[in-house]
């Protein structure tokens, strides 16, 4: 992973076979990040999982081959047990042009991956349990 810092904005390009979600998390981690908003991801993934949230737990889908990373948003908040977790979102092409998209459970990059991340200062972004959910609060 190469990180350049302007600001509050992290400019990241991971390498060809990391693990995505593991280099998220290790940037996170060795930021001491309490906030993060995905602004804008591309690049390519292979070995591909999606997620649908149904009822409580997500039908998932595992993808192979390489995709196009279209597109990805997400963000980057406190979870109930204090640690930081990623909420993240991909839209993916196919070879054959067809997309799919979903909440991003896993996948490595393959050839590249190129996001920009941004932190905002003084707030801190909390999953808690409200009526019975989890939801996304600012503190």
């Amino acid at each position: 992973m190469i990180i350049k810092k302007y600001n509050d904005i992290y400019c990241i390009r991971l390498i060809h076979q990391e693990d995505f979600l593991e280099q998220l998390m290790k940037l996170a981690n060795d930021h001491n990040m309490e906030n993060a908003i995905i602004l804008n991801g591309v690049g390519m993934l292979k070995n591909a999982e999606i997620g649908y949230y149904d009822n409580g737990e997500y039908l998932t889908k595992n993808i192979t081959a390489p995709v196009e990373l279209v597109s990805t948003n997400g963000n980057m908040f406190i979870n109930p047990k204090g640690m930081p977790e990623w909420h993240i979102h991909v839209a993916l092409a196919e070879k054959s042009h067809n997309m799919i998209g979903g909440h991003l459970l896993g996948g490595m990059v393959w050839n590249t991956a190129e996001i920009f991340i941004q932190t905002i200062p003084d707030i801190k972004f909390v999953r808690e349990f409200e009526n019975g959910n989890l939801r996304l609060n600012f503190k």
